[in-house]
């Protein structure tokens, strides 16, 4: 694991120029006070932590503080694994991105032959949106089996490699042809090729939601302290982190000690708004930014790495208030 050095609170005090703020903490507090955040921090440069807090609760009904140790669900910005796992395969050999989905998965309906991996990355595939309405509220739990057979009644929106939606159904379909090449569950080959290889000490995959049996989650709850009322007992769609060890996620795939920088080039062309690893700004061959904001119900998440200023970012809250991205803004800037 990469050693991090926890930087004294006092020392952070900062230039900023214009900024209103003279450190992390001031910015940070005014957000806690002003009711806008609960969930935790992480600030990292190089190897020294700038910052690293929490605020809040983790569950709503016992009041159980916030602490470093607790895991959040990131929304969307799981896909980053499905995809860099695809790449590690694509890397030994053992799949090539041109192959359809059909080669890997018989079970879906002729339009599997007409869809590449490769449109799976871009979502240029034309498989629908997920109908998550559908289920929420639901007295069914969300599983794998469920999402699947609707995604077999579905036709293409499109045909594939001709526009671009953003849809759940292809980093799933992902998920899938990563357990049909090496015949393990994606779960327990993302424990040993991708969190052990990153040294994620903390992270796992859920088993269920509401939790039971779980290792310190943070619980999601909105604004009038409900929880979350859907149903998922399938851990693909629960995997869960800390910021520490979301740092070392970015420390390690931007390292290339994951995959190549040129699978991290390639796992992150855009088609449209996003690429399974969110919104990486390159010139040319030099990395400017890496850039992911995910949600899942009121999770809300965002990383970041700057590699100019070998800065990292993470915020992750369990009580959504839609301003995770411009916290992260504000936090560059202050340290700017």
């Amino acid at each position: 694991m990469k050693r991090l050095i926890t930087l004294p609170l006092l020392c952070i005090v900062l230039l900023t120029g214009s900024c209103q703020y003279k450190s992390i903490d001031e910015y940070i507090q005014k957000q806690y006070l002003d009711g806008e955040l609960n969930g935790n921090i992480l600030v990292v440069r190089g190897d020294t932590i700038l910052y690293e807090n929490s605020f809040g609760i983790a569950h709503p009904k016992t009041k159980e503080p916030l602490t470093a140790a607790h895991r959040f669900n990131v929304g969307s910005i799981y896909k980053e694994f499905p995809g860099v796992a695809i790449m590690q395969l694509f890397e030994k050999g053992r799949l090539k991105l041109d192959d359809k989905v059909s080669y890997y998965l018989n079970d879906l309906p002729v339009w599997a032959s007409s869809i590449g991996i490769k449109q799976l990355f871009k979502y240029t595939s034309g498989l629908p949106k997920v109908p998550w309405d559908n289920y929420i509220g639901s007295n069914n739990p969300i599983t794998e089996e469920l999402v699947l057979n609707d995604l077999r009644k579905e036709e293409l929106v499109f045909e594939p490699g001709s526009d671009y939606l953003y849809s759940n159904y292809n980093p799933l379909l992902l998920t899938l042809i990563v357990e049909k090449v090496t015949g393990r569950s994606f779960e327990d080959y993302v424990q040993e090729h991708i969190f052990e290889a990153a040294k994620m000490t903390d992270s796992y995959f859920a088993k269920q939601t509401p939790y039971k049996d779980e290792k310190s989650p943070a619980v999601a709850f909105d604004v009038d302290f409900n929880l979350d009322s859907y149903l998922i007992q399938e851990p693909k769609f629960l995997m869960s982190f800390t910021t520490q060890d979301l740092y070392q996620w970015l420390y390690h795939l931007h390292n290339h000690q994951i995959i190549s920088k040129e699978s991290v080039k390639l796992l992150s062309e855009r088609a449209g708004a996003q690429s399974p690893l969110g919104v990486l700004e390159w010139d040319n061959d030099t990395l400017e930014v890496h850039h992911h904001h995910g949600e899942s119900g009121n999770y809300e998440a965002v990383i970041r790495y700057y590699p100019k200023d070998d800065l990292y970012i993470v915020i992750l809250k369990n009580q959504k208030y839609e301003n995770v991205s411009d916290m992260a803004d504000n936090i560059h800037r202050i340290l700017r």
